[in-house]
């Protein structure tokens, strides 16, 4: 894609979009994942996180924030580090001191925003969460020409 030719070698960027369906009004968001791959050890490193978030009227901007903020990380840990294995049709994890949820050190460089709105507050809860891990994907994707479709993300 052009826009990736001026990123560093084996860097790139996606795009994803969604809406989330919250008491009938919908929210929308658009998302932009910047990663760099390591080829060799099939690492991915989530650099930078952009969304544009269209949820009517901000009532409470801090808390707002709080909650996109939050489903943006959450979203990020599920695309990378959360998930479950089975072996012969059991979960293998039997207990939670293997599941490795997204840490501190992980989180990227996060740009949020909200779309000035005069509509109706919408929903905020998880919809922020949802593009984020298409996007990463799609970013992946730029890289590496592999199309990734489980979660999480393993190369």
């Amino acid at each position: 894609c052009e826009w990736n030719n001026s990123l560093p070698e084996n860097e790139g960027l996606g795009v994803a979009t969604c809406f989330g369906q919250e008491r009938g009004l919908t929210t929308w968001i658009a998302c932009v994942a910047h990663v760099q791959v390591d080829l060799e050890s099939k690492e991915v490193i989530v650099k930078k996180i952009w969304q544009s978030i269209d949820c009517g009227t901000v009532v409470h901007p801090d808390g707002a924030m709080a909650q996109a903020e939050g489903a943006t990380l959450w979203g990020l840990s599920l695309a990378l580090h959360e998930g479950a294995s089975f072996v012969d049709g059991e979960v293998k994890e039997l207990n939670l001191d293997t599941y490795k949820p997204l840490r501190m050190e992980d989180v990227p460089d996060l740009d949020l925003k909200f779309v000035k709105s005069t509509e109706m507050p919408t929903g905020l809860g998880e919809p922020p969460l949802i593009p984020v891990a298409p996007a990463i994907g799609n970013a992946i994707f730029s890289v590496t020409g592999k199309r990734v479709r489980d979660l999480p993300i393993k190369l």
